[in-house]
């Protein structure tokens, strides 16, 4: 018997080919995911045409046991994957067909864009699940992941499922499969039937500048000034080496494949909420001022919203304070300006205007109540 259940598989591929409205001339976009693993299974981008497998092949590789198969929403097709981590939202869901992820506790539903509305939904990401229809893509059902005990201690921890799920989930014997959840045909949604958390992420004001996978772009680093402050020298590679080569595990927050992360022309990227984070921005998320999603800039056709830490003086503390904690700066690295107007206005020493020089009393009163209080 094989880990890989190439039934479950055929079987929604033909749901999904004769679902009522499924567009006409669609072709559902399949490629190869690694064995025992949700990350792609190519040695160049799955997005490439090269990548693309038939259903037979498709079918064949899960037959074999090769490796997994992923399915993707492509810009010029009309699939929408809808991949739900908290099942709070689920009662908002318009009903369509489901797929049961690997872990059981999630579930990813699948539409198609509504050929009718003015607006289509694009990619999403939200800390309750991730839109995803431009080059994004969830695993297909019949594949298979392993499901560790720690993946399931991990996700009480973090507040995704209670003590008695994962008891309940350990015994299940669908476990780390990707199954076939209900009966229904896949139905069309709009920006407007999507649950609220996606609706007011996609409302939220976007950055002009983006990258992606093929074109990544690398935020504007800071430079620091003659005697200035190393925090604006940092980059990701002095905080962390992980994910260099290829995808490894986020290193702030939980993975459950190990493969959500990677660093490219001077930028990590977290693949699960869809930005990329340079050594300021990853330094708010490490230190828990920011969320990954809230601190990164988005990748291209993201709707992940501008970085958070544009404007906000208490992110250059935050990620100050940090970074000396941590030992990543000098000891007697000066404070940031900026940071030094967050503890002004705290403190009620003063009321700065952005890019003037603190009152020398000011100033005096803030090293004090930095060397104090902290």
């Amino acid at each position: 018997m094989t880990e890989t259940r190439p039934g479950q598989f055929l079987e929604f591929i033909n749901r999904l080919m004769d679902s009522e409205k499924a567009p006409e001339d669609y072709t559902p976009f399949l490629f190869p995911v690694q064995k025992n693993n949700k990350a792609p299974g190519t040695k160049i981008s799955w997005k490439a045409p090269q990548s693309r497998l038939t259903v037979a092949e498709a079918r064949k590789r899960l037959s074999e046991n090769i490796g997994n198969v992923g399915i993707a929403g492509r810009p010029d097709d009309k699939l929408i994957l809808l991949d739900i981590d908290d099942p709070s939202i689920e009662d908002d869901i318009k009903p369509t067909l489901k797929i049961r992820s690997r872990s059981r506790s999630g579930t990813h539903a699948i539409y198609w864009a509504d050929p009718e509305a003015d607006i289509l939904p694009v990619n999403i990401p939200t800390e309750k699940g991730e839109l995803r229809s431009s080059d994004q893509y969830v695993v297909a059902p019949g594949s298979y992941v392993p499901v560790k005990d720690e993946d399931l201690k991990d996700k009480v921890e973090e507040g995704e499922i209670t003590e008695e799920e994962k008891e309940e989930i350990k015994e299940d014997p669908f476990k780390g499969y990707y199954t076939i959840d209900n009966d229904k045909d896949i139905a069309t949604v709009t920006l407007d039937e999507l649950p609220d958390v996606f609706r007011e992420q996609y409302e939220k004001p976007q950055e002009s500048e983006y990258h992606d996978e093929e074109e990544e772009f690398t935020p504007e680093k800071k430079k620091a000034v003659s005697q200035g402050s190393a925090l604006y020298q940092l980059e990701i590679t002095d905080l962390t080496g992980r994910g260099l080569t290829d995808r490894d595990p986020h290193p702030l927050h939980v993975s459950e494949t190990g493969k959500n992360w990677s660093i490219g022309q001077g930028v990590g990227q977290c693949w699960r909420h869809l930005v990329s984070l340079n050594g300021l921005q990853f330094l708010c998320v490490e230190s828990g001022y920011l969320s990954c999603q809230e601190a990164g800039s988005p990748h291209h056709n993201s709707q992940a919203g501008e970085s958070m830490i544009r404007g906000d003086d208490q992110a250059i503390w935050e990620a100050w304070k940090h970074a000396k904690e941590q030992g990543y700066i000098p000891e007697d690295d000066p404070i940031p300006t900026r940071a030094m107007y967050y503890i002004a206005r705290k403190h009620d020493i003063c009321e700065p205007d952005d890019g003037e020089m603190l009152p020398r009393k000011a100033y005096r009163e803030v090293i004090k109540t930095v060397e104090e209080v902290y």
